[in-house]
């Protein structure tokens, strides 16, 4: 009975390390989506604080141009690598997802079965008590019976010896 109640807190406290690290995992990722966005914030100020710049020279416009022209690839670039990124963490939620519920409903089936056990030992013990209770009177009656018989034993002996004298 007592493993059946190991077993249960066993269960229980996996079911909480589970959903406290799935949160865990969860703030991380949020914070870091938000420290991408703030990058890509910072990039595109840039692109616009550089668009202001452009005076000058036929020169320094055309450098200005390959300029812009290589934070855009560098742009599409950070854009490309920040998807990718997002596709994984998006996968990676999905799938502790997956793992929460599969270990939700395994461990959903073996507290069923252990319902099942705890009330199958019940019935068991039960049964047996009865058993032996019926034994244990059976036992008394004929202890009883034993008893009487030799009480009965006894008188007849006592009788004849009074008979001899």
């Amino acid at each position: 009975m007592s493993v059946l109640w190991v077993a249960l807190f066993a269960s229980l406290g996996a079911m909480y390390w589970y959903q406290t690290s799935f949160d865990t995992r969860l703030i991380s990722m949020n914070e870091r989506a938000d420290a991408i966005e703030d990058m890509y914030q910072g990039f595109t100020d840039r692109i616009h604080n550089l668009e202001v710049r452009f005076e000058g020279r036929a020169k320094h416009v055309k450098q200005n141009q390959q300029g812009i022209v290589k934070l855009n690839e560098d742009l599409d670039d950070f854009k490309q690598v920040q998807e990718q990124e997002l596709y994984i963490v998006n996968s990676r939620v999905d799938s502790v997802g997956a793992v929460q519920d599969a270990d939700r409903s395994n461990t959903e089936f073996q507290l069923e079965s252990l319902r099942k056990a705890n009330n199958s030992l019940k019935s068991l013990v039960n049964q047996q008590n009865i058993t032996t209770q019926n034994r244990i009177n059976k036992l008394t009656r004929d202890i009883e019976g034993l008893t009487k018989r030799i009480d009965d034993a006894e008188l007849a002996i006592d009788g004849k010896q009074d008979k001899k004298k």
